[in-house]
């Protein structure tokens, strides 16, 4: 008897033990810990799951933060997985924290690398080049994916010639070799630095039509020869210009042409100092002109810049060519970045016309930060855009010219990227403009793309519709239409 109550004891103790040990087990598959969905974060992206890995890789950040002295090891390759897959879904805002939390706490220099690779892909993607060019600085000769993206921030910089040395840093036999998307990201790079470090042929034409039945149409062809001088050519080659411009103006009284032999330059003086100068003898019936268009910047980093600009030309209707007007403006302003928020800008000009006519007035427009979908190159933004000037007595007559003119819009940008260099920007906008103390509403819509077609052809086109005032007419029931086309060709 006694022994079998031992038994039944034992019996009753053993299956105690077999349930604790698997609720024990449970839990520790319930509870895995962050190197468990480190590893499942790392399989989902191998499955092109970048999302699903995303949630893995947040899961294992937040187990680590929970007890971050016990997981010090796991804590860096969390951080890379989660800010890979952040960039994969577009979420750039996502991975600039990350990797900048990471670079805090690498050590070594494979560490460094791969974080201060993976922040200058975030920060070019939030249009911050001059940025990830600097934070690549200490890495850009450790391996052919540094190179790669110092290639990218330079060649967006506009310093063509620094471009092309990373490049072949990269791919020293011209053919990279890495993973797929960075071989594309190559290809792509060295195709956009080829047009400007080779002699261009460029061809455009330009149309526009308004309620008044003034139409313009411009046609232009000109060759660009990159050489040296007037710059720093170890940043990138001056771009001479030449070539001729031929405008066509009709509207109700008649039509008149307007022909021009054009030449100037563009080059960056350094790394924080921009400009370009273009001028124009322009021949039209009797009269013979001069026009000019000149800027010149200052960026000494991608937060803040300032600018002036001057320009002089005709303004481009028959009666205005007719009684020989031309305008003569001069537009200085900056803008700022403030991280994360969005960017604003403001400017001042001051426009002289030949008919003793002044016009003073500020352009502003503030932009948030864009939000970007998943999975996609897409994103959506919003802008608001003021304008306001006062202008004086005209004399003669031949353009939109009210003494007090104001608009107010606000728009919503459609933001597409098939690559760092080839981008789809749509503008819908919406607001009033009050002229002479009259406000009415208006609406503005335009897009504009550039896309290297191969390398041997890169196309702009550009179009809209808009009821906002320009030189040509304003006003209630004004609206304008117009298109545009420029082709560019290396040889």
């Amino acid at each position: 008897m006694g022994n079998q109550v031992n038994k039944n004891n034992q019996s009753l103790g053993f299956l105690l033990a077999t349930i604790s040990m698997a609720f024990l087990f449970s839990i520790s598959v319930a509870y895995a810990g962050p190197g468990e969905n480190i590893r499942l974060g790392r399989n989902a992206m191998n499955h092109n799951h970048p999302n699903l890995a995303l949630t893995h890789f947040r899961k294992s950040i937040k187990e680590i933060d929970e007890n971050p002295e016990k997981y010090v090891s796991e804590k860096l390759s969390a951080l890379a997985g989660l800010g890979y897959a952040a960039l994969w879904v577009g979420n750039s805002h996502e991975a600039e924290y990350t990797y900048t939390k990471g670079l805090s706490l690498a050590k070594g220099l494979e560490d460094q690398k791969t974080m201060r690779v993976g922040l200058a892909r975030a920060l070019i993607n939030l249009g911050r080049p001059r940025e990830a060019y600097d934070v690549l600085k200490p890495v850009h000769a450790m391996s052919s994916d540094t190179e790669l993206q110092s290639a990218i921030a330079s060649a967006l910089l506009g310093w063509t010639s620094v471009a092309d040395k990373h490049l072949l840093a990269a791919a020293p036999h011209g053919e990279y070799l890495g993973p797929r998307w960075q071989a594309r990201l190559y290809q792509q790079t060295s195709n956009f630095i080829y047009f400007p470090l080779n002699n261009e042929v460029n061809v455009g034409y330009h149309y526009s039509s308004d309620s008044d039945h003034n139409i313009n149409q411009i046609y232009n062809a000109g060759i660009t020869i990159p050489g040296s001088g007037l710059g720093d050519n170890i940043l990138s080659p001056t771009q001479w210009y030449v070539g001729v411009r031929q405008t066509q103006i009709n509207d109700r009284i008649g039509q008149i042409g307007i022909s021009s032999v054009r030449g100037g330059w563009s080059v960056p003086l350094n790394r924080d100092w921009q400009y370009a100068i273009l001028g124009a003898i322009s021949t039209s019936r009797n009269w013979t002109f001069g026009e000019l268009k000149g800027q010149i910047n200052y960026q000494p980093s991608d937060s803040w810049g300032l600018n002036l600009s001057v320009d002089r030309a005709p303004i481009r209707t028959v009666t205005a060519v007719k009684n020989k007007i031309l305008v003569n403006t001069i537009s200085m302003g900056g803008f700022g970045r403030l991280r994360n928020i969005g960017t604003f800008s403001v400017s001042y000009f001051h426009q002289a016309f030949s008919d003793g006519n002044n016009r003073n007035g500020v352009i502003a427009r503030i932009t948030p930060e864009f939000y970007s979908f998943s999975s996609i190159p897409v994103s959506l933004g919003v802008q608001g855009y003021f304008r306001d000037y006062t202008s004086g007595y005209v004399p003669f007559d031949g353009y939109f010219n009210p003494h007090h003119y104001m608009e107010a819009l606000g728009y919503i940008i459609y933001v597409q990227k098939f690559s760092p260099y080839s981008v789809v920007r749509l503008y819908a906008g919406f607001g009033s403009q009050t002229v002479d103390g009259i406000t009415t509403p208006v609406k503005d819509f335009y897009g504009t793309i550039t896309e290297i077609v191969s390398r041997n052809l890169e196309v702009s086109l550009t179009g809209g519709y808009t009821q906002v005032a320009s030189s040509y007419g304003g006003g209630p029931g004004y609206h304008r239409s117009y298109v545009g086309a420029n082709f560019t060709i290396p040889f």
